[in-house]
């Protein structure tokens, strides 16, 4: 957990504690202030989970597929340093919808293939990334949950016809 994370829940909890004692210095019912205790944990959770899904940081949900690979960000483990690895990817759903990091754990096959992608992405192909059922015969990397992550290159845009 970073410093930003810590102080961030901190100031949660001191607003939470804030919140109570206003309603506990109040006249409400006994079922009033247990009610008003036991839900705001529970908001300032779901409060929490909204601002991990806004936040610039990588997602680490399922990805959506199929997508465009704009780039990829890999860290190789180190375990003298204490560093699992992860591979970071910013994809922009096939929707056109706006692009978004994910991460995924380190993989030896996964970090090849996105090496070579990457090389097609610097010549000028535009890289469509699908996921597979690890049970499907189908190639690529596994990325875990059963499924496997490939690339290939992306059918050529036509422009619109000039007026």
């Amino acid at each position: 957990m970073n410093n930003y994370m810590l102080l961030l829940s901190l100031s949660y909890i001191s607003l939470a504690l804030f919140v109570v004692w206003v309603a506990f210095g109040k006249r409400f019912s006994g079922k009033q202030k247990i009610f008003i205790s036991l839900i705001l944990p529970f908001i300032y959770y779901l409060h929490w989970q909204g601002l991990q899904e806004t936040k610039g940081w990588p997602n680490d949900q399922t990805i959506p597929a199929p997508f465009e690979l704009i780039s990829a960000d890999i860290v190789e483990p180190n375990p003298l340093e204490g560093i699992d690895g992860r591979i970071n990817l910013w994809i922009r759903p096939e929707d056109n919808g706006l692009p978004r990091a994910y991460t995924l754990s380190y993989s030896r096959d996964l970090h090849q293939r996105l090496f070579e992608t990457r090389e097609k992405i610097a010549q000028g192909h535009r890289q469509i990334g699908l996921l597979y059922d690890s049970s499907s015969g189908q190639g690529g990397a596994s990325i875990g949950g059963g499924m496997k992550l490939a690339f290939k290159n992306a059918p050529r845009m036509l422009l619109p016809p000039k007026k």
